[in-house]
């Protein structure tokens, strides 16, 4: 199999389901790989990073499944867990960079945030998500979690996401 980094790579920057399914299977540890053995070890690392099982719940790798939830704050939790670990640098490389590449590269494009944003998005049905990293017009890092659901059919959430973010960005 690819090296890790690689495939999260591919997973966060291109939004890759696939390699994500396979990558949760990856993770399961028994002879015999399953999506439900994958979800346990996603659980515990959850739990390590201080969320509690209320935060969240997944029952799939990528993110499809309209059973699929997880708490702003959860979200937040987590990047900042992921942000003091030794892996934290390489993790956040794996993410896509606004206005620069992946499923940013049109988004923060001409903005204060072009390149210095770094983030997962999430489309499914009628939710958008956005979460990550952002540095300020003063250089401060913040993390962020934008989640917009029951969007209305013909409505698009992410123009409005966005702006909010330069705005913050650019107060901060």
């Amino acid at each position: 199999p690819a090296p890790l980094g690689d495939d999260l790579t591919i997973i966060n920057k291109q939004s890759q389901n696939l390699h994500a399914e396979l990558l949760l299977r990856r993770l399961d540890d028994a002879p015999v790989k399953s999506t439900e053995g994958g979800l346990k070890v996603v659980y515990a690392m959850l739990q390590t990073a201080g969320l509690s099982p209320a935060q969240f719940h997944f029952a799939d790798g990528s993110g499809m499944s309209t059973y699929n939830r997880i708490a702003p704050r959860g979200m937040i939790r987590f990047l900042n867990w992921t942000a003091a670990q030794p892996w934290g640098e390489r993790f956040r490389a794996t993410l896509p960079i606004g206005g620069v590449d992946g499923t940013l590269t049109k988004r923060f494009k001409g903005t204060s945030l072009e390149g210095k944003i770094t983030a997962k998005t999430g489309t499914i049905n009628a939710s958008n998500a956005l979460s990550g990293f952002l540095i300020t017009s003063s250089g401060r890092k913040l993390t962020f979690a934008a989640f917009a659901n029951d969007v209305p059919e013909g409505q698009r959430a992410t123009p409005a996401m966005d702006k909010a973010l330069v705005l913050i960005a650019e107060a901060n």
